[in-house]
This record gives structure tokens, sequence and C-alpha cells, in this order.
């Protein structure tokens, strides 16, 4: 399996996080060394993940006929509704063949290899040809402004991207620890937990969090679950290639925080110059943070043919997913 094409798509507003957004230098210096963003894109009230995936396929079935379109898989934490599919909107707004297959994967940040290995799973039944995989994400608008840990992280894209079947074998690994179901969440809204009078009053003024609900998050606990099994994942991914670690290109985790990628990046003892960071310009956006880093590096030519990369997303859940992939 291999990645054709990436396109993607940010709102307009972008928010720059300088000297000036801290109360004091020490924050600022505290926010680099462990955060690491340095402008952030944010989305108006009211606008969905699809809105953002909508415009980056639109973007993308510019350099590619629709009716190449065999499958469309998308992801966000914001779907349209519960029932349909937001994969079936998308669909009809772009005007897909009616024998492309649809499928909604609100994954968080281990969307993106799950959303690959159901494309791969495809190909091998022979179902499917070319894949459509959307991703649109709108985290800032669950993001509390009084919450300092996530107002200068969460950030809002849509990305498109097309997989096709290549000659080199494909393998997976997922994996769930339940420990860290609480470590981060959106509690509001759901059916075991509605939104309730007091809730929305406390939010009167904060309309984007009455619709979307507010992520908690504890970054600490995200850390020690992230440290626990992700790097068991990546020697399982390697056994299942039969790849050492030094076989490796680049490593392509998902864009949680600076922090997180370096304590992961020591732990595997991964060389800084293999580990792909682009935090500083596009911030956490859940789905879409691999292939938006997938797309940077190879805008900036850091790919050549043959490369091996391996993709890891891990998160909410806290679940995890990953595959290694080869640079046509």
């Amino acid at each position: 399996m291999k990645i054709s094409k990436v396109s993607h798509f940010f709102p307009q507003q972008i928010k720059k996080i300088d000297r000036f957004s801290f109360e004091n230098d020490l924050d600022y210096q505290h926010h680099q060394r462990f955060v690491g963003t340095q402008q952030l894109h944010l989305s108006e009230i009211g606008t969905t993940g699809s809105d953002l995936a909508l415009e980056a396929a639109k973007r993308l079935l510019r350099q590619i006929p629709k009716h190449h379109i065999d499958f469309l898989i998308f992801s966000s934490l914001t779907l349209d509704y519960k029932t349909p599919t937001t994969a079936s909107v998308l669909h009809r707004a772009l005007v897909l063949k009616n024998s492309c297959g649809v499928l909604d994967v609100p994954s968080g940040c281990a969307a993106f290899p799950t959303a690959l290995a159901l494309a791969n799973g495809f190909f091998l039944s022979g179902s499917a040809k070319c894949i459509l995989i959307v991703l649109g994400e709108v985290p800032s608008q669950a993001v509390d402004p009084q919450d300092p840990s996530l107002r200068n992280l969460m950030s809002d894209a849509g990305v498109a991207v097309i997989v096709e079947p290549s000659t080199n074998p494909s393998h997976f690994v997922f994996g769930n620890d339940g420990e860290g179901f609480d470590y981060l969440k959106v509690e509001q809204g759901g059916a075991r937990f509605p939104f309730t009078e007091d809730y929305l009053k406390a939010n009167l003024h904060q309309p984007q969090l009455n619709r979307f609900g507010t992520i908690a998050m504890d970054g600490q606990g995200i850390l020690k679950m992230t440290l626990k099994n992700i790097p068991t994942a990546i020697h399982e991914l390697l056994r299942l290639y039969q790849y050492d670690l030094a076989e490796i290109d680049y490593f392509l985790f998902h864009q949680g925080s600076n922090i997180l990628l370096e304590a992961l990046g020591r732990k595997m003892k991964v060389p800084e110059s293999k580990m792909l960071n682009f935090l500083a310009l596009y911030g956490n956006t859940v789905s879409c943070s691999i292939p938006l880093a997938w797309y940077h590096a190879e805008k900036e030519g850091k790919f050549h043919s043959g490369d091996k990369i391996l993709c890891m997303g891990f998160g909410v859940g806290f679940s995890w997913s990953g595959t290694i992939l080869h640079y046509p």
C-alpha cells in the first residue's frame, strides 16, 4: 500500500503563539520547551470537521478523476450526525460514484493508521483499487479558553489522502490500554452523559462548548500511557516487518506535543534527525497530524524512493495503531 497524493485545508484565522501570549518569559519558555507550537489554525464557531475535510478533498480531486475512487473513509471526533455517517454526507457533496463505499472512523489520534489498515484490507480483498481517506478536526472549539494546557496546543485542519495498492507487504499493530480511558476525553453530549442544563448555562457565552463539549486532558497521564505502550508496539511492528530500528529512515508519530515526541524519541533511542516534528507549524490536529507531517516532510524533500517511514498514532482511549510505509 502506498500514499499517492495528500492535500490539506486550514481555517483562515491564525493564532500566533509568541511572548505576548503569556504572562511572563518563564511561561513562554516552558511552552516552547514542552508544547512547541508557534501558530494555530482556528475555525469559526459552527464549523465542523467535515467542512474542513471537504475542502481538502475538493483540492485533491482536481488531480484525480472522481470515478477512480472506490471507497471513502472519514475520520473526525466531530461527526455531523448520529446517523447517517458523515462519510455519506461527504460522498454526496463530492458527487462520487454510487458504487463507492463509505465508512466513519472516529478514532482520534490513532485514526489515520487505522484507516490505512482498513484500506489495506479492501485492497487485499480485491474490492477496491483506489481509496480516499479524508480527515477533519476542530478540537479548538472544544477547548475551554481558560485551560492553559490546551488553549495553545489544539489546532484545526482538514486533510485528504489517496492510497493505492503497492507491491510492498503491509503490516499493522493495534492496541488499547483502558487504564488511560479518562486521560483524554470529551464527556458531555454523549448518550451516557448528555448536556445538562447546568453545563449549558455555565457556557452560555461559549457557544462552541455547548456544541462540542469540553476537552479534558491529563497531560502527564497521556505521557505515561505513551511511554508504557508505544515502545512495545514499535518493537512489535519492527518484528512483523523484520527490520531493525536503525533501518527506519523516519519516525512519524502523532504530533501531540514536544515533550511527548522528545520523551518517546529518547526512550526508543531514535536519532533526532529521524524524528519528524512539525508542531510549530500546525499544532495538535488530532487525526490530521500524521498526514499533515507527511505532506510537509514530502514538500521539504526529506523523503526519497524506498525510504521506510514508521507511522504511529496514539491518544484517546488510550489507543494506538501503526504501520511502516515505503516511500514510492
